[in-house]
């Protein structure tokens, strides 16, 4: 399938148009593609309809418009629903426009490279793609703004392509194509240049300068202005007799997704000249030049290296017309590194990669990353870098990008393997520090008094973080209020900055005293109780309960440190600490805060944190949590449905892990273990195992440590499920049998209806499905004593599962059937989800296609908003297996290779086998039955690493069906025999028709 955009607005797919009913759907179609993999507002999309006339049920029309543009796209490429507004999720190359901006990128960097040739030919197939005027057929507004913006790209291609055929000397041939486009864009130097030169070149020199005066002519009537500098330049050229002048650089134009990540530059940068010439020269070394390094042998902390870099990078943007990427590494926050997951997570991110689009595995992250830096001219600064190791996977491969690291090591290791630029940073001079006092406090050095403004420098070391501190508190005031702090600085400072080379926190910690004891009592406790916060940021809310203040004195307080650069701010309003200001916080806290103050302070968080969860979760997985015995507290947020609690839980993610490690350490056992055992489905359902089973050693411990049996029983069933999803299936059975031994000798019923239905499906998991059904069948029966309607429907779809393995079909969607009319009247959506996808299973195998595929459609795109991929991944092979059966086999392969591409993102060996036996099936069905036994192969290798007996089962009975129709049936016997052995002892449906094939092969 392809959307075209560079002409009329279209979708292409199988070589035919696709109708799109109207102007409305092509505008909408058109500004998601223009924003694809990023979220498009509800008012953005509302407003690019407005001249179609929307009337007040606009939001309702745009709903229904949507749903009919999603049934014209594949799974792969498809519209997603998100809190804020709609994505079009689309994969690489999927529009023409994603094509063109590639195909020129690619062309630039070649010519930049000089390869004028393979530039020439680039963007020779990038203008190919042009169909007319771009954004055709939608609203007139979208394409007078974002149409025209199109064709300036597009005639930037165009120059570009032009300026290589004139370096590959094709002058005769250009001369007609650039004087009709001077003609059709009579005030652009570059084309006008462009033919000036050709003319020259051509020998038609007298041609050449009369086109300079025709320019003259036609700048001076229309605009009143005299030519450019560079027109003027190659008029100068043509006239002093050079055989060939050169032509201007081609303008780099951006990729269309263009991330300008860097903080705001800093006020007053002063000093750093030679600093400044070292890193320009990185811009006249070769294209490969790789890594610089900014870091500090004396006075690291806050000597200005994020400042440089920064700063640098604003001054040099133009430079880097594909962006900048910046990333906080925390090299020296304790406990708080970034990982190279995460800082790969928020650059592919800034690259404009969709969530599901994120590859698991730290490697297949960075060689993304690569794949994406080639042949773009990007800054990559990365901040705050503690080790080599941090640094190399964040490192692009072949690219003309520069990359910056800050550190305060050297990183001597990383030179081993890269060719890299080490910069020494120092404290400024007295001469610079002076002057960025002067230029801070906002007069001249005669009002301040020079020999005053000289001592402050000296006492804060010169240290740009400590002279910034200083003056955000004397900004504004008089003379003599300056020499009041000076002298305060002198008399009460117990350790000078002049010890800064022996501890060089120390300078830091003197700035940041005088801060300090400028605030307000209220504002000093805030300051000091944030340093209590276990997560990397905290949003306003736990904010304001940390420090036991009303929600508005906590924005002001917070506003006050912000201010004083005591605290940094996101566009979120999150807050944040830099690492040292952290160190003085916490020393702050210890020296100034009673101990029951900030335990109790500790306390309040955790239980925020703990609650906040518990209602998240009541809108995403509701459950009874009375055994919790919790009593409910104030100031917790109100959520509004699945999407924005799913949304608070994503931006708590991180701070959410460290509040359960940090309760364990702090001897919170409870918190720990109680904020897990609701969270665990959040880590499950985001696919984020790694965190799911490392919290979740933790609470187990924590639990056992205060000997809270129904915790440990929780955290085995939940940690259970952690195992199960990484393939240690016997591990989590084990859990399970533990959990129900717990709540059984504690007489907990509940408890045991839920260990019951977990026991039931991990015999079901280990080839047991008939004792699987015996235990089901028990807990379904108890379930219905106790009244667990929760565990009651929810065993009823486990049971499900082995009624479908074990061949009893009917029984299997009579017991889903009940459970979706439960799960939708209870208002659990995810819930629905998983079951509308079993159902749909049931269904196709009942030969029952429409309804099936309905079903199917419905739990796809409802896990598919809810970032289920799971859920996601069975209903599309479900949709595939149908397609198959109905001969189907071209739309079959697509939801195949889509399904297979999602299921490598989860790292799941299980998974991926049953992928590829689901795929192998249909390349049999289809004729090919040699590419069926490739991927039955791979699929009995991925089986046998996961010790899945299912999927060895379904792979080696793959394998003798495929050898088989390729007539090797002696080899085909031997795997059947393997499937047989595996099937015969669970009593499986499957053991009978193997037995019958093996027993036809043998009489034939």
């Amino acid at each position: 399938m392809e959307i075209r955009v560079l002409g009329p607005v279209d979708i292409w797919r199988d070589g035919r148009s696709v109708t799109i009913v109207g102007p409305k759907q092509r505008t909408l179609l058109a500004v998601l593609v223009l924003e694809a993999n990023r979220v498009v507002s509800h008012d953005r999309l509302l407003t690019a309809l407005r001249g179609a006339k929307i009337p007040a049920t606009g939001q309702r029309l745009l709903h229904n418009h949507l749903w009919s543009l999603r049934r014209l796209l594949t799974d792969d490429n498809t519209v997603v629903s998100m809190p804020t507004g709609y994505s079009l999720r689309l994969r690489p190359g999927a529009s023409d426009l994603d094509v063109f901006v590639t195909e020129t990128t690619l062309a630039r960097s070649a010519l930049a490279a000089g390869d004028a040739s393979r530039a020439a030919e680039g963007f020779r197939r990038a203008l190919a793609l042009w169909r007319g005027t771009a954004l055709g057929g939608t609203h007139p507004e979208l394409q007078a703004t974002e149409g025209s913006a199109l064709e300036e790209q597009r005639l930037a291609a165009l120059i570009g392509r032009v300026e290589a055929d004139l370096i590959l000397g094709r002058h005769p041939e250009l001369i007609g194509e650039l004087r009709l486009l001077v003609t059709e864009h009579p005030l652009n130097e570059r084309l006008r240049g462009q033919l000036m030169l050709t003319l020259h070149r051509a020998g038609r020199t007298a041609e050449a300068l009369e086109e300079f005066r025709a320019g003259h002519r036609h700048f001076r009537d229309e605009l009143g202005l005299e030519p450019g500098e560079e027109l003027a330049r190659i008029h100068q050229a043509i006239l002093s007799g050079e055989s060939a002048p050169k032509a201007a650089t081609t303008e780099h134009v951006p990729a269309a997704h263009v991330p300008r990540q860097l903080p705001a530059d800093i006020t007053r940068f002063t000093g750093r000249t030679e600093k400044l010439r070292q890193l320009d020269m990185l811009l006249v070394e070769k294209e490969d030049t790789p890594t610089v390094v900014i870091s500090a042998i004396a006075g690291t902390a806050g000597v200005g290296k994020t400042a440089l870099a920064t700063h640098w990078g604003h001054r040099a943007s133009a430079r880097f017309p594909d962006g900048q990427l910046y990333i906080n590494l925390h090299g020296y926050s304790l406990g708080r590194a970034t990982t190279g997951a995460q800082a790969l997570d928020q650059i592919l991110r800034g690259l404009g990669v969709a969530d599901d689009e994120i590859p698991h595995n730290v490697d297949e992250r960075a060689s993304l990353y690569r794949s994406l830096l080639a042949g773009r001219r990007m800054l990559i600064v990365l901040d705050n870098a503690a080790t080599p190791d941090q640094v190399r996977p964040l490192l692009p491969g072949s690219s003309p990008s520069r990359v910056l690291i800050t550190s305060r090591d050297t990183l001597r290791g990383l030179s081993v393997t890269h060719d890299v630029r080490g910069i020494s940073l120092d404290v400024l001079s007295p001469g610079e520090a002076i002057a960025l006092l002067n230029g801070l406090l906002g007069g001249s050095e005669a009002a301040h008094e020079a020999e005053v403004i000289s001592e402050l420098a000296r006492l804060c070391g010169y240290l740009p973080l400590a002279l910034r501190l200083a003056t955000a508190q004397l900004a504004g005031r008089s003379p003599a209020r300056v020499r009041e702090f000076v002298a305060k600085l002198q008399q009460e400072n117990r350790l000078t900055v002049l010890d800064l080379k022996e501890d060089p926190e120390i300078g830091v910690r003197s700035a940041l005293e005088l801060s300090y004891r400028s605030l307000t009592t209220p504002v000093r406790r805030m300051f000091r109780l944030l340093a209590v916060h276990p997560g990397p940021s905290i949003g306003p809310d736990a904010a304001a309960i940390l420090a036991d203040m009303p929600a508005e004195d906590a924005t002001a307080a917070a506003e006050t440190l912000v201010n004083a650069h005591l605290l940094q701010e996101d566009d979120e309003r999150r807050l944040s600490m830099h690492d040292l200001v952290r160190v003085y916080a916490e020393e702050r806290c210890a020296d100034d805060e009673a101990v029951d103050d900030h335990e109790n302070a500790l306390t309040r968080t955790l239980d925020w944190y703990r609650h906040s969860v518990l209602k998240a979760m009541d809108h995403l997985s509701p459950a009874d949590t009375t055994f919790m015995a919790i009593t409910p507290i104030d100031g917790t947020p109100d959520f509004s449905g699945f999407d924005e609690a799913m949304a608070w839980l994503e931006r708590e993610h991180h701070t959410l892990v460290a509040v359960i490690v940090h309760a364990a350490r702090r001897n919170r056992h409870t918190h720990a273990w109680q904020t897990f055992t609701r969270l665990s489905w959040f880590f499950y359902s985001r696919n984020h195992l790694d965190d799911l089973l490392t919290t979740g050693e933790i609470a187990l411990s924590s639990a056992r440590l205060i000997g809270d049996r129904a915790g440990e029983a929780e955290i085995l069933s939940d940690l259970g499920y952690a195992k199960m999803f990484t393939g240690r299936y016997a591990e989590h059975l084990d859990h399970q049998q533990k959990a129900l031994e717990i709540w059984r000798a504690s007489g907990d019923r509940m408890g045991e209806a839920k260990a019951l239905r977990h026991v039931s499906y991990a015999f079901q998991l280990a080839g047991q499905p008939a004792r699987a059904i015996e235990l089901g069948e028990q807990c379904l029966e108890l379930a219905r004593n106790i009244g667990a309607r929760v565990d009651e429907f929810a065993m009823m779809d486990t049971l499900a599962i082995s009624y479908f393995f074990m061949g009893r079909l009917d029984e299997a969607a009579e017991v889903l059937s009940k459970c979706l009319t439960e799960w939708r009247e209870a208002d659990r959506e995810y819930d629905e989800a998983y079951c509308l996808v079993q159902l749909g299973l049931v269904r196709g195998k009942l030969k029952e296609s429409a309804t099936a595929l309905d079903c199917l459609q419905q739990g796809l795109l409802m896990g598919r908003e809810q970032g289920n991929q799971r859920i996601e991944l069975d209903a599309l092979n479900g949709i595939a297996v149908v397609l198959r059966q109905e001969g189907r086999y071209r739309e079959a392969f697509e939801r195949h290779g889509t399904a297979l591409t999602l299921a490598k993102t989860l790292q799941d060996k299980s998974i991926e086998s049953e992928m590829l036996s689901s795929l192998a099936n249909t390349c049999l069905a289809s004729g090919d039955a040699q590419t069926a036994l490739e991927h039955y192969r791979n699929a009995a290798r991925y089986a046998d690493e996961a010790e899945d007996v299912y999927q060895r089962g379904f792979s080696h009975e793959g394998l003798g069906n495929a050898l088989r129709a390729l007539g090797r049936t002696d080899e085909a016997v031997e795997h059947w025999r393997t499937a047989l052995d595996i099937w015969a002892p669970m009593g499986a449906p499957q053991a009978e028709e193997v037995a019958k094939r093996m027993h036809e092969t043998y009489v034939n």
